[in-house]
């Protein structure tokens, strides 16, 4: 049993971190979008995840729970590097009154 369930919880941390990938194809897309993604939210997330793959290496001792959730980590950087982009973009174009 412990071998299935084993099994099933690769499975499904490979598919949650593909179900990301319909998001971040919206934020490819999407400009407006990306403006909408919280920093603070997605930045948090991360980081839970990051405790996460810390506890499953050094508690736990799990390669297979720390890839699962290095897997979330890695889309969710995709996420934020959306998210950070849109703010730095921002910053950077001229504004409607400059360009006046």
């Amino acid at each position: 049993m412990e071998q299935i369930l084993s099994v099933l919880y690769g499975a499904s941390g490979i598919a949650a971190a593909a179900l990301y990938i319909p998001q971040i194809l919206k934020y490819h897309r999407d400009r407006n979008a990306r403006h909408a993604i919280s920093l603070l939210s997605w930045g948090g997330w991360i980081m839970i995840a990051a405790i996460t793959i810390a506890y499953a290496l050094c508690v736990v001792h799990s390669p297979l729970i720390a890839a699962v959730a290095a897997l979330n980590v890695l889309a969710q950087l995709a996420v934020l590097g959306y998210g950070i982009s849109a703010r730095l973009a921002r910053r950077t174009a001229p504004s409607s009154s400059e360009a006046a």
